[in-house]
């Protein structure tokens, strides 16, 4: 039985009893699905309702009914109506039949058998299949399918917007045009989703070298040929101007789009109208060095806007080998885990068989059988491709030779054999035609492969476009016109000029013969690369000297060209050249003259060398005392003021450091240059580290902004140093703290969590270099432990607990490494202790509480323990007053009110010692008000020491939304509602219009403001305004109820609860809303001994 088929533009999954369109599904009886399999199984034929019974119920005395009730049913699930029919049509006093287009998704033996595939070949070559050979396209269904599938979902996630990966040969582009786009560009579409019109283009088909922009021109240009038979979508534009428009106000294009779809293609019956845009061969956008990654973004950031528009369905086609260029865009790594990449994987033995079987059905073409074997050709090649990985080319190319060579309809086995079977068939094909050819002929084989070949800096090979006007002579010109005569190369019209091109690849990589003059010529194939991007360089900035080719080898490799008669140079490229030599000419007589001079010079200097080189020789000593000295202070001193968190001593070092840094730079320079020399590499990393440490001060300053721009400065400077010395330890520990500083503030202060996840990720890369450096180092392993942490910290952030529980554990596997191997290991038990919290907080949100809570335990056991040795060492007051806080929240959840008093209690007397070190430092302020918020809920003697109205306006000042939301409710719990109101007013202009802040990507924020919603909802309740008070409560349950799916936060918990009940809160408005709830869901600790 088919499981699978599409009723128009609905699909119907027959084992789950499903109809799904788009983001619309809905369940159907299973005998209401009987009835229409049915039907659909007859498509269009009429059924009666006798028989509709005598297959759907058979065996069961009853009569028509049921059978009414399952059309009506199915009418009703479909969206159908009985007077005006779509799908099911009554026949009066006959029965029912389908009148909608029936699609079995499996069916392709059939379509292959019905198909009428006359006259031409149903094999392809080495062309990609297109939308016209759609009919012949076979072996591909389940992955056209999956496409269908995730270009649904994407559409539903407002982004349509996919990346098609594959080998070379994996069939990619014929699956999009072929597979794909007829599905969609049908007249009703298919899962809700209909294609009015679509552009498609290879980039290797166009010229991308001269800008990056001549995509965006070259989407214009086909964009201009949507419209129907009345109107242009773009009438009055030009490609000039559309694309310009594109670039700088693609809204306004979107908009137009929009407005013309409304009005021509009002399609009710599907979800999603779009034009779809095909780019294919990505890789050789991806590879071209001349284009500046900037232009590179601007060009994915253009087609992002399309596709975030919903009206435009973007597909870009690339090479998988080129996967780490397109994972350094952000853009191109969007929702890869959500079906925005599409893995192409070479063919199934199954899907083989289809592929060279079923297209001879259609075409009605028969296969000799082997008498040795008594197999049939079919099967044979069959097994040899099987055997050969991502074979597709190379099997098309074979089936089609096998189709022009036929007898009568009949593939014959001989040919097979003189081909070479699969793997021989191209190279065989190619060496025969060049053998062929006259030997003049022959001769301008070296003369067009660097035409058809391009080498990018990382010396990979992909074949470009040439234009027939760069042949010079009729040895040439002959020479292209027999490979594309032997379908080898093709020839085609490109913006109206006359181009070629190899026909695939394959044609590269399986002609031993082009292989091998690759392998010769590889040096001069890579000068010419360097040579263009040069030339385009030295165009671009108006021919300016200091962008003429440098001396030495770039100079004599690019000087070679000129008589390498094999490679074919632009006017542009010959007069670089020339420019260059006379430059280096002209230099080298001056140099001439210069030694001249210096040599008379040097013997007046001589006795005056004699005389200060004593005192040159001190000056050198004490230049080399005071950077020593400084890379101390900003060094290893630096690094104690910042483990004990003296962010004041750090801020005089640091602006000492950059005072002496800049003098030194401004001092080395010598009274002959007119610029400064490069100062030393000591010097300049220096200059990073003090610039970093600058930053950290103004961090723990509260000036995020400027702590950016430093920080931001300083990894610019340090990347600079890493080009020279990749490996540097030092250097890779520097670089990996300032990534790790630069996302910390992404993350936390920015929202962005995408940046930040890209600097953690350069963080773990720089750490595993220091691994790889010095394997058994203490530092490089903890280094690995807390990019892993960090990268940890934003999957938490995430929602993804297990995840961020798994690299957490792994980042503490290591710090215990650490501080089981070394003698002196306080700063590897310190962040383990980091690391045990992270991973007791995931505990909490996966509800493991007894886990949990044992955690915290362990962290506080052993801060206890290296505290004893280092009292005033801020960075273990800060982590334990961390520690303390969370192990608080949870005993308050749990009902240990002696161990949360107690907790309260160290956390406060340690935050007040950590702020006598340094009282402006605002972190601590903000932990000082977050414990004094728990204090003032208390019953401990310290509640009286706390000033409530000061607390709740510091709250606001440093922008702490949960200490303002834990003083609301106190004071609400108190009966102070006038003096809550200003706090709740303050969460109400805090939120969106519709109340309620819709953004729940940052953990602490969503549950700071379900709690606030529930403060606010007591607030309205007490001032009698029932009807906002329920608003709010609705609004609560409606954030509690997304919550809750996610996490186990005690919070969540019991508002989650609190929300079903919540208006029943009238009966004792002033009890606090914990004390409420913990009469609803009490939760003890003999129950939670007895498990989580």
């Amino acid at each position: 039985m088919k499981q699978q088929f599409y009723l128009g533009q609905w699909r119907v999954d027959v084992s789950s009893n499903t109809l799904s369109q788009g983001k619309t599904k809905k369940s159907i009886e299973p005998k209401a699905m009987d009835v229409l399999l049915l039907l659909c199984q007859q498509k269009g034929l009429v059924v009666s309702a006798d028989e509709i019974v005598a297959q759907c119920w058979p065996n069961a005395p009853i009569g028509d009914n049921p059978v009414h009730k399952a059309i009506t049913n199915l009418r009703r699930a479909l969206g159908d109506k009985a007077a005006a029919p779509s799908y099911i049509e009554t026949i009066r006093k006959r029965g029912y039949r389908v009148v909608a287009e029936v699609q079995f998704i499996d069916d392709e033996q059939s379509k292959a058998v019905e198909g009428k595939w006359v006259d031409t070949s149903p094999f392809v070559g080495l062309s990609a299949f297109s939308s016209n050979e759609s009919q012949v396209f076979f072996g591909r269904d389940a992955l056209v399918r999956d496409l269908i599938s995730k270009a649904a979902e994407l559409f539903n996630r407002q982004r349509p917007f996919m990346l098609v990966l594959g080998p070379s040969g994996s069939g990619k582009s014929s699956l999009i045009h072929a597979g794909f786009l007829p599905k969609l560009l049908s007249k009703k579409g298919i899962n809700g989703i209909y294609a009015s019109d679509h552009l498609s283009f290879d980039l290797a088909d166009i010229n991308i070298d001269t800008s990056a922009f001549t995509i965006v021109e070259e989407i214009a240009i086909r964009m201009l040929d949507w419209g129907n038979n009345e109107t242009g979508l773009f009438d009055g534009f030009s490609a000039s101007i559309l694309a310009e428009k594109l670039l700088s106000s693609p809204q306004q294009i979107i908009d137009r789009v929009k407005s013309w779809l409304d009005v021509y293609e009002p399609n009710t019956t599907n979800s999603y109208s779009c034009f779809v845009i095909v780019i294919d061969r990505l890789e050789v956008f991806l590879a071209d060095t001349t284009i500046d990654e900037k232009d590179k973004r601007t060009i994915f950031n253009l087609l992002e806007a399309l596709s975030e528009s919903n009206l435009f369905l973007v597909v870009l086609i690339s090479r998988n080998d080129f996967y780490p260029q397109i994972s350094t865009f952000d853009i191109l790594m969007k929702n890869k885990g959500r079906g925005a990449h599409i893995d192409v994987s070479p063919p199934s033995v199954s899907e083989l068989g289809q592929v060279i079987k079923l297209p001879a059905i259609a075409a009605d073409l028969s296969w000799e059988k082997d008498e040795a074997t008594n197999a049939t050709l079919d099967d044979i090649i069959l097994g040899d491709a099987a055997l050969a990985p991502n074979c597709l080319p190379l099997l098309q190319y074979t089936l089609q030779e096998l189709y022009w060579q036929r007898e009568g309809k009949v593939l014959k086995n001989k040919t097979y054999q003189a081909l070479g079977k699969i793997d021989g068939a191209i190279g065989f094909k190619a060496e025969s035609t060049f053998i062929k050819m006259p030997h003049a002929v022959q001769n301008a084989l070296s003369s067009i492969l660097p035409l058809i070949i391009n080498l990018s800096g990382s010396n990979t090979i992909t074949s470009k476009t040439a234009p027939w006007e760069s042949l010079d002579n009729e040895n040439e010109r002959c020479f292209v016109e027999l490979m594309v005569e032997q379908r080898l190369f093709v020839s085609f019209l490109n913006q109206g000029r006359a181009c070629f091109k190899v026909a695939h690849e394959a044609v590269l990589s399986k002609w031993e013969r082009v292989q091998q003059w690759i392998m010769e010529h590889q040096s001069a194939l890579s000068a010419k690369a360097a040579l263009n991007q040069q030339t385009q360089l030295w165009i671009e900035n108006s021919f300016a000297e200091a962008y003429l080719i440098p001396a030495g080898k770039p100079l004599l490799d690019a000087s070679a060209l000129l008589t390498a008669n094999y490679i074919r140079l632009t006017n542009e490229e010959k007069k670089l050249i020339k420019h260059s030599q006379r430059k280096v000419r002209t230099r080298n007589l001056f140099k001439g003259l210069t030694a001249a001079l210096l040599a008379t010079l040097a013997v007046l200097s001589f006795a005056a060398m004699l005389h200060s080189q004593q005192s040159q020789a001190l000056a050198e000593r004490k230049r080399l005392e005071a950077e020593n000295l400084m890379g101390f202070m900003i060094g290893d001193f630096a690094d104690t003021l910042r483990r004990v968190k003296r962010m004041d001593l750090l801020e005089g070092v640091s602006q000492h450091a950059l005072k002496y840094v800049a003098e030194a730079q401004e001092n080395s320079a010598g009274w002959l240059n007119s610029t400064s020399p490069k100062p030393s590499f000591e010097l300049r990393f220096q200059h990073a580290l003090s610039l970093q440490a600058m930053a950290e001060v103004r961090f723990y300053r509260d000036d995020t902004e400027q702590a950016l721009m430093l920080y931001e400065e300083a990894d610019t400077r340090l990347l600079e140093l890493l080009e020279e010395a990749e490996q540097h330890f030092e250097l890779l520990k520097a670089a990996g703290a300032n990534a790790f500083w630069i996302g910390h503030i992404h993350n936390t202060h920015n929202n962005d969590v995408d940046s930040a996840q890209s600097y953690f990720e350069r963080y773990l890369k720089h750490s595993e270099t220091m691994l790889f450096v010095k394997p058994s180092d203490s530092t490089a392993k903890l280094e690995v432990a807390y990019a892993k942490s960090s990268l940890g910290s934003l999957a938490y952030d995430r929602y993804q607990f297990e995840q961020a529980s798994s690299l957490f554990k792994a980042s503490l596997a290591l710090k215990k490494e650490v501080s089981e191997g070394t003698e002196n290991s306080e700063d590897a038990k310190l962040y383990a202790t980091n690391s045990l919290s992270w991973i007791a907080s995931a505990n909490i949100h996966l509800g493991k509480y007894k886990d949990a809570y044992t955690i915290f335990s362990q962290a506080e056991t052993v801060l206890n323990e290296i505290g004893q040795s280092d009292s005033a060492n801020g960075s273990i007051i800060e982590n334990h007053v961390a520690i303390l806080i969370q192990k608080a929240n949870l005993e308050k959840f749990l009902g240990l009110k002696q161990a949360y008093e107690q907790s309260l209690s160290q956390a406060y007397a340690s935050i007040l010692r950590a702020l006598a070190q340094d009282p402006e430092n605002s972190a601590w302020q903000k932990d000082k008000a977050t414990v004094e918020s728990y204090l003032i809920q208390s019953e401990l003697p310290l509640k009286a020491s706390v000033d409530i109205d000061a607390l709740l306006s510091q709250s606001i000042s440093l922008d702490i939304p949960w200490v303002t939301n834990r003083v609301a409710e106190t004071l609400q719990m108190d009966g102070h509602w006038q003096k809550a109101k200003p706090s709740i007013d303050y969460f109400i202009t805090s939120f969106s219009d519709d109340g309620i802040s819709n953004d729940i990507t940052n953990l602490e924020n969503a549950i700071v403001t379900l709690k606030s919603l529930l403060l606010i909802h007591r607030q309205k309740n007490e001032s009698n305004d029932k009807q906002l008070a329920l608003t709010y409560c609705q609004k609560a349950a409606q954030r509690a109820n997304e919550l809750i799916r996610m996490s186990k936060h005690p919070d969540i918990i019991l508002a989650f609860n609190y929300t079903k009940r919540c208006r029943q809160i009238d009966e004792n408005p002033k009890m606090s809303v914990d004390k409420y709830i913990s009469q609803l869901t009490p939760i003890k600790y003999s129950q939670l001994q007895k498990g989580n």
